[in-house]
């Protein structure tokens, strides 16, 4: 070599400097054999190393998959025309979502492709793209932020060109720790998806037990329909709800903590017999009266639905502007072991319904409340819980000369929250166990369909009074509204006995009740409601009313579910037509952070009372993550707030 020259040496992860020495200085025949044989000792044992890798990766995968249900695993084979099977470290990309950009996905430095050995991806979260984007316009550069999060410079400036879009995606609730923006799906696909979320929580809310094969044939059967009513036989997708499918739509649908049954759980006849047990310990040891236990249950009214074979029925099927089949109310009945009933709270869809525009309802004769799936929740039973329930009790108690102690007996629904118990000094509350609701709930012995069968008579009463001034049955139907409804309720409920409502209680407390309440149903079937059809010449015998009256936890049709959703969105329309004009709901930089302090200070509230920290440190990241999207219209909010403030200054 002549002094001056130039030498490029590029060094490679598995030699060092020593061996490109020793080849520059032209060892003997035997260095440069034994050199040779080294090197090719270091590129087997770099592909055995890259091997045991993949099989130590493979393994933990199987062990991962053995240990989840079958609606956990991914069917690499089974997915969707146009989907596309993407590496776990990328994101798994569904069918309708944006592509991945390029800046999505970035290759490690630290793990670059060697002697065979693929390079393994490294997935850029929102919360990092958020963290990077922050810096940067901060005023860091570039090459500062790269090799702070180990990614190149072209891709912390594609983020950055691209940080409107993520700002977006984090506002709209997207999980900071995805690492896809998915884009809305339009056509039957997400019409079918949208349904679908609606009859799982329709099933969820009536107790019904959600199977992963039940809902991927639901799913195929929705799209189906939707396929059939919207594009005919000129759409040409097809949809078949892989196990891959069902996995990302509970992701999209934030479905992670629902338990799906592997198959319907039959009544627990031993767990039923061990609370009975517990509930009169619990009786005895706090000196309970009668009159201070209570039981309250939910069960849905198809309010408007008349039995199956009658012509009004049949016709509400089918001709437009019936709702008959599909239009329905929660209620909360309840009472206590002496035959005193609480009065009804009534969940509706409506907030404003058209029949009670001009009607207060504080003077209705039930708590009316509504949401979009006239649901219980659990703040709306802890609303009913403070507002209604204890005020009505106390006062029960205060005329009745009754210290005001209470039992409150509650099955472990939905929408019944476990912290209810800790919310008044004088309410104890204790839950029955999982799958004996059936057999031991007290309001579930009879009560609700005494109540259902004396509702389903005072309507039949009603259209016979108005059939014999001259109107049709059709024309009553027509005519007949939530408001009627109500006041059907209402009257029904105040039909109840005080021994029906004590007899229900003869499954759990036998001590306490002598007669059943079941018997009740069969004099008002028999001796009320079939007369009164056929006075309405309906053809309609025991059996038809007996379906009415316990029809309580019935599927939805693929036909129900859409004009529902039809239904609800024009009435929803004609709501904002009738009521008055209000305010749009904005965002205010000091409301969201009086917002987050307080929701900081509950965390607080918890570390004082929690010795595990790792369990508050947990919390809190889960409940910071919540909040990214809040967090992300209050840094916009302040944005605009300092731009306005610069101008006022300038």
């Amino acid at each position: 070599m002549i002094d001056g020259d130039l030498l490029e040496v590029t060094l490679d992860e598995n030699h060092n400097l020593w061996k490109v020495l020793q080849a520059m200085r032209c060892p003997p025949h035997e260095k440069m054999q034994t050199l040779l044989q080294i090197e090719k000792l270091e590129s087997k044992l770099a592909k055995l190393r890259g091997r045991d890798c993949a099989e130590k990766r493979r393994k933990r995968k199987l062990d991962r998959s053995d240990s989840l249900p079958l609606a956990e695993e991914e069917d690499e084979e089974g997915l969707e025309p146009g989907e596309v099977k993407r590496p776990k470290e990328e994101g798994v990309r569904g069918k309708g979502e944006a592509e991945l950009p390029a800046h999505d996905v970035e290759v490690s430095r630290s793990s670059v492709t060697h002697n065979g050995v693929e390079a393994r991806r490294k997935a850029i979260t929102l919360e990092m793209k958020l963290k990077i984007i922050a810096q940067r316009e901060g005023g860091k550069l570039v090459k500062t932020i790269a090799r702070e999060f180990g990614l190149s410079h072209s891709t912390i400036s594609t983020i950055f060109k691209d940080k409107k879009r993520i700002s977006d995606a984090v506002k709209s609730s997207a999980s900071v720790r995805s690492t896809i923006i998915s884009m809305k799906r339009a056509g039957p696909l997400d019409d079918m998806e949208r349904l679908l979320v609606a009859w799982m929580e329709d099933q969820i809310q009536k107790g019904l037990p959600l199977r992963p094969l039940s809902i991927q044939d639901k799913a195929r059967s929705l799209f189906h329909t939707l396929k059939q009513r919207a594009h005919g036989p000129t759409y040409t997708h097809v949809f078949t709800a892989t196990p891959g499918w069902f996995k990302r739509f509970k992701r999209r649908h934030n479905f992670h903590h629902v338990r799906f049954n592997g198959q319907a759980a039959g009544a627990d006849n031993r767990s039923a017999a061990a609370f009975k047990e517990e509930l009169h310990g619990i009786i005895a040891d706090e000196k309970y009266l009668p009159e201070q236990i209570f039981n309250v249950d939910e069960t849905g009214l198809f309010w408007k639905r008349m039995p199956e074979r009658t012509y009004i029925h049949q016709e509400s099927r089918t001709t437009a502007g019936f709702k008959a089949c599909t239009d329905c109310v929660t209620l909360l009945l309840g009472g206590n072991v002496s035959g005193f009933k609480l009065k009804p709270l009534l969940i509706y869809h409506s907030e404003n319904p058209r029949a009670l525009k001009n009607v207060s309802k504080h003077l209705l004769p039930v708590y009316y409340r509504h949401n979009r799936k006239a649901w219980m929740t659990s703040v709306m039973f802890e609303g009913w819980f403070v507002n209604c329930f204890v005020p009505q009790a106390r006062e029960y108690c205060r005329q009745n000369h009754v210290p005001f102690k209470l039992l409150l007996v509650l099955d472990n629904g939905p929408g019944h929250p476990p912290h209810i118990g800790d919310l008044h000094p004088n309410v104890k509350v204790v839950y029955l166990p999982p799958y004996t609701t059936a057999l031991i709930q007290p309001m579930g012995q009879g009560v609700i369909a005494a109540f259902k069968a004396y509702y389903v008579g005072q309507m039949f009463a009603q259209a016979v009074e108005v059939t014999q001034s001259g109107q049709t049955l059709r024309e009553f139907w027509r005519e007949f509204n939530i408001a009627s409804a109500i006041r059907n309720i209402a009257a029904a409920w105040e039909e109840v006995t005080q021994q029906c409502m004590k007899g229900a209680w003869k499954q759990v407390l036998p001590t306490h009740a002598h007669t059943a309440a079941d018997s009740a149903v069969d004099g008002i079937v028999r001796g009320k409601i079939l007369v009164l059809g056929r006075r309405l010449e309906l053809d309609i015998d025991e059996d038809d009313v007996r379906r009415l009256v316990g029809l309580e936890a019935e599927e939805l049709s693929n036909e129900e579910l859409i004009r529902l959703e039809e239904d609800r969105g024009e009435e929803a329309e004609t709501e904002e037509e009738d009521v008055a004009p209000q305010a749009p709901k904005t965002f205010a930089a000091e409301k969201l952070a009086a917002a987050f302090a307080a929701i900081s200070d509950g965390v607080e509230m918890l570390a004082d009372m929690d010795s595990n920290d790792q369990r508050v440190a947990n919390t809190d990241r889960q409940i910071q993550e919540a909040l990214a999207c809040y967090r992300e219209i209050y840094n916009d909010k302040k944005k605009q707030l300092d731009v306005v403030l610069n101008n006022t200054v300038h």
